[in-house]
């Protein structure tokens, strides 16, 4: 089980059952842009900061470790749909287009207040 915390309109930070949590750095105090994910493996253990790497348009395209290692990386097509995904190990990234949150069990960004289908260009 994973709950979500929001602080306004942005994740915060997401804390999964017993296993660990990641809390989201933005770029700036009014923006949507992440910056970086502190992740805790768990109670006791030491932190790990995951940098993000962003298009123009704020989109995540890569992610590093603190080494500046890749991580994950990723290409989008006009809409947000990706073109390809890669995890050189699991980190599971879900960021989407700023403010949108990858749902994997129904391939959705969720934003809040609705979900949008990148497949199609369309919130629904």
């Amino acid at each position: 089980r994973t709950t979500f915390l929001w602080d306004g309109m942005r994740l915060a930070q997401e804390c999964r059952l017993g296993r660990s949590s990641s809390l989201y750095i933005y770029s700036d105090q009014g923006s949507h842009e992440p910056l970086a994910r502190v992740d805790r493996a768990a109670p006791g253990e030491a932190d790990e900061v995951l940098y993000y790497h962003t298009d123009v348009n704020g989109a995540p395209e890569e992610m590093t470790d603190g080494g500046g290692n890749i991580v994950w990386e990723a290409g989008y097509q006009v809409w947000g749909n990706l073109t390809h995904e890669k995890e050189t190990r699991p980190v599971q990234q879900n960021l989407r287009f700023q403010g949108q949150y990858l749902d994997r069990e129904t391939g959705l960004h969720y934003n809040l207040y609705r979900f949008y289908d990148p497949d199609i260009g369309k919130f629904i």
